[in-house]
């Protein structure tokens, strides 16, 4: 009886870890962009930091149709004085453009990562940025736990490869795993 219980037991696990590791390899892994800063891809996601007019044409030719801006109201319009008006220009060239404005570190909340959700296409090809893609990293791997089914080590995983850090690891030289943990 005993082995066949440890039997049961150990098909189960090796099933369902068959199932979250076929989870994962079915997602592309980040590439990055070699000619422009800050700018990545997966999937049919563009990460980047602010992107220069430039930049904007080329995303348009890979067959992006979304903007989502995490840059604050500020920010946008600093950077309108000082270069240009992306929201213009997003429009000008066929972008569908969304600011969800985040500013500091109590912007980094559900409410907000809902909006962002809520935001996002699967089958379109999107371009998500903020200033350096800091922000992006965040939101883009808080999407992926709570959307996309992704364990929060699979999404640290896809944030290192963008712009995701966590210096404790290299202070232990050794990677650190993370669970979430839901609150009753």
């Amino acid at each position: 009886m005993r082995a066949s219980i440890f039997f049961l037991l150990s098909t189960l696990l090796f099933v369902f870890n068959l199932n979250a590791q076929d989870h994962w390899d079915h997602k592309d892994s980040v590439e990055v962009i070699e000619d422009y800063q800050n700018l990545f891809k997966f999937d049919n996601f563009y990460l980047s930091g602010q992107p220069t007019l430039e930049l904007l044409r080329w995303l348009k030719s890979q067959g992006v149709t979304k903007i989502i801006n995490l840059r604050s109201g500020e920010e946008n319009s600093t950077f309108a004085e000082e270069a240009y008006n992306e929201q213009a220009v997003a429009r000008e060239l066929g972008f569908e453009y969304k600011n969800i404005p985040v500013e500091g570190t109590t912007d980094y909340n559900s409410e907000k990562l809902q909006d962002f959700s809520e935001l996002i296409d699967e089958d379109e090809m999107i371009l998500i940025h903020c200033r350096s893609a800091g922000r992006v990293t965040y939101f883009f791997m808080g999407y992926l736990i709570k959307t996309c089914g992704y364990s929060l080590n699979e999404a640290i995983a896809v944030g290192k490869e963008v712009k995701f850090t966590f210096p404790l690891e290299k202070l232990l030289d050794a990677e650190i795993n993370m669970e979430i943990e839901h609150g009753n």
